[in-house]
């Protein structure tokens, strides 16, 4: 079973009880837009629809378009699928009813201009369409008439089984399609604590956007970009996520961004030098590799590796250019990786080194390089301050800075790595400087996420377990960190800057691993000895009130200070401003099932019949009596109290509804209750089984709202051995006793 809401007036917490069972998914998305799934389906049943008179007004058009084009999807899923489809119609397709009790046969009473017509003729229309599909394509339908669910450039943060990666929406949709499945993928969501962990992504879903789109920013520097029907979590009056269309927000808002996340974590302990060249479309022939007694191997297969040259250098004087080579080889230890594999020599891998095949004195590195703690601070630091440079003759690596700091890293270049570095003294117009050089090097930089001379922390890195990230964390703080002055003696304050705006984001999910909530801001600085009163921008992440100060110690936990408030994982930040933007090309929503929240943009939370679980603010009669009723409040009745509802409750219309499925019944027919009460008689009711001592008040009858409505069931007594058993009191008591628990 696969269930699909947009949340636009529901709850996950709804349906929490069939989470965990076998075969059951929940999907977050509007069917308006676009509707699959995959595998075989046996019945579509759309139930889609706002129903609540409080919606009319607020979002008229989702409901017309559900009852339209939400249904036009559905049936198109049926018709392909070859399945059966049901369809939820409601006694409003009759308006103000002018027959009583009304028969399936009656074409109803409606006004089409009025408040309500968005959902009546919405109504009309889908059980029009649907059978049309049913006499023009031969669908198998039915219809049940009752009585009373991100833009592409924006970021987001998932991992796909192999590491953690952020990056745009629309850079996952190029690679792996607008609307499809997705396995083994995962995204940091919160649950109903607010805690923050991995929660599985089944689906990424693509569509047009419906609407405006815009772009909303929060306190502590974070943004997003939607469309206006998409929503965020705003703070409830519990102190509970609660999502709010977009269109609905306002400056000085509360949504929910993450201050901490949980992900899937992969340690990475060494590299292969090997892995290194391959990925890169290195040619074989030209890294060689050397180890000790390679010489001897190569001596005692000199026939076996001479015929191999043979026939890979076709036309070479074998005395004059191919001898010499084996006996070169011999003499070096050295072999060429395509001479290696052919020769299926087993390569030592602790021992063994590479190096440029070139006609000049080219550096070695070990084959295998330890990603040792020193090696990840060192590469922190060259994030900070460092750079290179890639020519045909000199390709190098530099670092810039402290004396003390450059000693470090320089012992981890030739320690672990064994490369030369050569230093450049400290002048007026810049620092002291390492440089180490080889191609190898450049080569291994791009290979660990670095390339183009990339400014960023890399997936694998950010997945790192924490006693490891930490390293890099550190490293990165000693280059572009405060590491002196009074903020550090005193331990007052982290201020991390960079003019990355990619690495400031990639900081802002680093930092989250350890459960800290950085606040960003866009600066100026000046340069007035080499540029004068030229202005840089920069990015810079404050992080106050953080215990321990220390990075190498935040494994262990960290405690921070904030000006907000915090349930679970997640810190409630205000809305600064609201900006509409034009939308480009499609948006996306993450599919995450039980959880239908996701991290997007800059650290954003990002969303996608009476009885219990109705909304207090549902605007219909038996939710307002009970609520009013509960609340002591006056109980608001609307006209004289004459006008007449049947009430069923909503286990009776479940029945029905399976009851109509598993027919051959194809028109619609009525599910409700024939038994008619006044709407006074129903607030008296509800007096009664709350013991509430509120009093009735009158105010005029809307425009259009119908004076009589009462099934005539005879359908399905006859043809589906169905009618309610519920009675309207107990019903009422029942879902009393819900509203007591949500109102508490």
């Amino acid at each position: 079973m696969v269930a699909i809401d947009n949340l636009v007036t529901g709850s996950v917490a709804n349906i929490e009880a069939l989470f965990g069972r076998r075969g059951f998914a929940f999907v977050e998305h509007d069917v308006s837009t676009y509707v699959w799934v995959p595998g075989d389906v046996d019945a579509v049943m759309h139930l889609a629809s706002p129903a609540s008179p409080a919606d009319f007004e607020r979002i008229p058009i989702q409901i017309l378009k559900v009852g339209g084009l939400g249904t036009h999807n559905g049936l198109g899923l049926a018709k392909a699928k070859g399945a059966r489809f049901f369809l939820a119609s409601t006694s409003e397709v009759y308006g103000d009813p002018l027959v009583h009790p009304q028969p399936e046969t009656y074409w109803g009473n409606v006004n089409p201009i009025g408040t309500r017509g968005v959902y009546d003729e919405a109504k009309r229309y889908a059980e029009a369409m649907t059978m049309a599909y049913h006499r023009h394509h031969g669908l198998d339908t039915r219809i049940v008439r009752i009585f009373n669910s991100v833009l592409a450039d924006e970021q987001v943060l998932y991992d796909d089984g192999t590491e953690l990666r952020r990056e745009t929406i629309g850079e996952l949709a190029r690679r792996v399609g607008d609307n499809v499945a997705l396995e083994g993928y995962c995204v940091p969501a919160f649950d109903a604590t607010g805690r923050v962990d991995a929660a599985e992504a089944i689906a990424l879903v693509g569509h047009p956007p419906t609407g405006p789109c815009f772009e909303v920013r929060t306190r502590y520097g974070r943004s997003i970009r939607v469309t206006g029907d998409h929503s965020l979590f705003v703070e409830d009056q519990h102190g509970r996520p609660s999502p709010l269309p977009v269109s609905s927000l306002k400056v000085g808002d509360r949504v929910a961004i993450a201050a901490q996340i949980d992900v899937p974590t992969r340690d990475r302990t060494n590299v292969s030098m090997l892995d290194v060249w391959s990925s890169a479309g290195g040619d074989p022939w030209r890294l060689s590799l050397t180890w000790p007694g390679l010489g001897g191997q190569v001596w005692d297969h000199r026939q076996e590796l001479l015929g191999y040259l043979e026939s890979a250098f076709p036309g070479q004087d074998r005395r004059s250019r191919l001898w010499p080579r084996v006996i070169s080889s011999r003499d070096r230890d050295m072999l060429t990786l395509a001479e290696v594999r052919r020769m299926g020599f087993a390569v030592p891998a602790k021992v063994a080194q590479v190096r440029l095949r070139s006609g000049g004195p080219s550096a070695r590195m070990p084959l295998h390089i330890d990603v040792s703690d020193e090696f990840l601070w060192t590469l922190g630091l060259w994030v900070a301050e460092g750079s290179w440079q890639v020519s045909d003759h000199n390709s190098f690596i530099t670092i810039s800075g402290e004396i003390g700091l450059l000693e470090r890293a320089a012992k981890v270049f030739e320690r672990d790595l064994g490369l030369h570095t050569v230093w450049a003294p400290a002048s007026v117009q810049r620092a002291a400087s390492i440089f180490v050089h080889g191609q190898l090097l450049i080569r291994l930089m791009e290979h660990l996420g670095f390339g183009g001379n990339r400014k960023r922390i890399p997936g694998w890195i950010l997945g790192l377990p924490l006693a490891r990230l930490k390293w890099f964390i550190e490293g990165y703080r000693c280059g572009d960190g405060v590491h002196s002055g009074k903020k550090f003696e005193e331990g007052i304050r982290h201020e991390f800057s960079t003019t990355s705006t990619e690495l400031k984001d990639d900081l802002v999910v680093a930092l989250a691993r350890f459960g800290i909530c950085p606040s960003v801001g866009r600066y100026e600085t000046t340069v007035k000895q080499r540029t004068g009163e030229r202005r840089y921008p920069f990015w810079r992440l404050t992080l106050c009130n953080v215990d321990p100060w220390s990075p190498l110690e935040w494994d262990n936990g960290v405690d921070q200070g904030l000006n907000a408030r915090r349930t679970g994982d997640l810190v409630w930040a205000a809305v600064t401003e609201i900006s509409e933007i034009e939308p480009d090309g499609l948006v996306y929503d993450f599919s995450v099932p039980g959880r239908e929240n996701f991290w997007a943009g800059t650290g954003v939370m990002a969303h996608n019949t009476f009885g219990p679980s109705m909304r207090p603010d549902d605007g219909r009669a038996v939710s307002n009596f009970l609520v009013q009723a509960l609340r002591g409040e006056a109980i608001t009745i609307y006209g004289d109290g004459s006008q007449t509802r049947s009430f069923t409750y909503v286990d009776d219309e479940i029945r029905g509804f399976l009851a109509l499925l598993d027919s051959d019944i194809t028109t619609p027919v009525n599910i409700g209750n024939p038994t008619e009460y006044t709407i006074s008689q129903l607030a008296e009711m509800a007096i009664e089984v709350t013991g509430s001592s509120s009093e009735l008040t009158f105010e005029p009858l809307p425009v259009d709202d119908p004076t009589r409505r009462q099934p005539d069931i005879t359908l399905a007594r006859k043809h589906l051995g169905w009618e309610p058993t519920v009675e309207l009191r107990e019903g009422l008591e029942r879902t009393a006793e819900y509203f007591r628990g949500v109102l508490d």
